[in-house]
């Protein structure tokens, strides 16, 4: 182990975050690191983060989430992924192949593709394949990065002797890059998971095959066994992390999960009343969610008469055109939903707030997530509105009956939703709850949810680390 000096005590500490994703990157992982450093900032750490440059992200929102000037941002390149280099090379080939066949006419390739054609593929030949493809996505797609954020971590130990490591997660890279400065230096480390790792919930099926498995459990094996903390966001991931290894402390797992911040609300600018009971889905249809059974029962509850299709509007709000790769606006005629359904797009995130604050109830729906929660829960309970959850039970249902900020219904239970949905229409248009306009004074500073002190409980964790080095 290389010498590590730790700075004057006098100082104030400083935390190095390894995090890939850092505004303007649209993903929602952007969006968790922010607010931990920001609320680090608050308490007299000071956040050094590094992140990847701008051009790497697929899609930018430039008025994202707030408060990313807290931190000192190092941002560095990254290697194209292997895995799609890969995939670029075979698209190309098999482009310079057509374009040959077209030049010569007459000329005549066996490629497969024929009906006359006897191509077989040898279930080895298969195997292979599939094996190489899995290696190129260990631990994740973003391996590329990893020697430009182990440089550029090694330059800032050097220059600024940061107190401690948070790495945070996905993508797994930046736990690997943590691992070899714990190696290197023994510096206080927290690995910050913010969903599984070899047991993930929704990974491409490419990537099951049994070398990249094991692998990817040696990993996360020598990650758990010598990260000082590991810190999950649901109770449920947390105790799934202590089952798998049960022979490491208990004082080693840490539960913190995402949250809200006030000030985000605070500084909305009021939202304009609505005169239609207003149904809304913040976020998009990734983890195999499905809007089908909200359709089917809004489309049924007008049907029946129980709703009047004038008094009611259904908003989708985020990148909500393709649900599993079929058009939506097919899903909406299929239930005759046409002038009541829209589909908003992606909006700004100040405006995706105020859709969450317009709307009479907002909807929550499930997928392949059951140890981990969409992060835009917290947002939706930071709303002070009825939640509609169609989930199976799991964390999100854990976290909606914890609050009492809703109802959960399975996606299979077709009448609880429309029972649901009639309950706050019903209460709705009796009680006349138009959404006047957001006061910020309405809401609870003391949340549980809310950074201001979910921040305090990693500041805890933080002084813990760097006080049993």
């Amino acid at each position: 182990m290389l010498p590590f000096r730790k700075k004057n005590v006098a100082k104030s500490k400083s935390v190095l975050i390894l995090a890939y994703s850092w505004p303007p990157d649209f993903s929602i992982g952007a969006v968790r690191p922010v607010y931990l450093a920001r609320q680090l900032a608050r308490s007299g750490w000071q956040p050094i983060v590094v992140a990847v440059r701008e051009q790497y992200y697929e899609s930018k929102n430039t008025s994202g989430v707030t408060g990313a000037d807290s931190a000192l941002v190092i941002r560095t390149h990254c290697l194209p992924s292997p895995r799609h280099a890969y995939l670029w090379v075979k698209k190309w080939l098999a482009w310079t192949r057509r374009q040959l066949v077209s030049a010569a006419p007459n000329v005549k390739f066996n490629d497969g593709s024929t009906p006359n054609s006897q191509k077989v593929v040898k279930p080895a030949h298969g195997w292979l394949k599939g094996t190489f493809l899995s290696l190129l996505h260990t631990p994740d797609e973003f391996q590329g990065w990893f020697p430009f954020a182990l440089v550029a971590s090694l330059r800032i130990i050097g220059q600024h002797r940061p107190d401690c490591v948070i790495s945070t997660a996905p993508p797994f890279t930046s736990h690997l890059v943590a691992l070899v400065l714990k190696r290197l230096f023994g510096i206080p480390w927290v690995a910050d998971f913010r969903d599984p790792w070899t047991w993930y919930e929704f990974h491409p099926s490419e990537i099951h095959y049994d070398v990249s498995r094991w692998i990817n459990r040696r990993l996360e094996k020598m990650v758990m066994q010598h990260a000082d903390r590991i810190v999950c966001v649901t109770p449920a991931m947390t105790e799934k992390y202590r089952q798998l290894y049960p022979n490491l402390p208990d004082n080693k797992w840490v539960t913190i999960t995402n949250g809200f911040d006030l000030d985000e609300f605070a500084m909305l600018d009021p939202v304009e009343k609505s005169n239609r009971f207003t149904i809304s889905y913040v976020g998009s249809f990734a983890f195999s969610r499905t809007p089908q059974p909200l359709l089917k029962a809004i489309g049924e509850l007008i049907a029946e008469g129980r709703l009047d299709r004038h008094m009611v509007t259904l908003r989708f709000v985020g990148a909500c055109q393709f649900v599993g790769g079929r058009p939506m606006t097919e899903m909406i005629a299929e239930n005759k939903l046409d002038g009541i359904a829209e589909i908003i797009g992606v909006i700004p995130r100040t405006d995706a707030l105020r859709e969450s604050l317009r709307a009479n109830v907002l909807v929550l729906l499930g997928g392949t997530q059951r140890l981990t929660v969409a992060a835009k829960i917290y947002e939706y309970i930071a709303a002070r509105k009825p939640i509609l959850a169609i989930v199976e039970e799991g964390a999100t249902s854990d976290i909606i009956r914890q609050v009492g900020g809703g109802r959960v219904v399975a996606p299979d239970d077709l009448a609880g939703i429309k029972d649901a949905i009639a309950f706050w229409y019903d209460e709705y248009i009796q009680k006349g709850q138009t959404t006047e306009g957001y006061q910020s004074g309405s809401m609870a500073s003391s949340d549980e949810f809310s950074w201001a002190r979910l921040g305090v409980r990693y500041v805890s964790v933080l002084d813990e680390c760097c006080i049993n080095q």
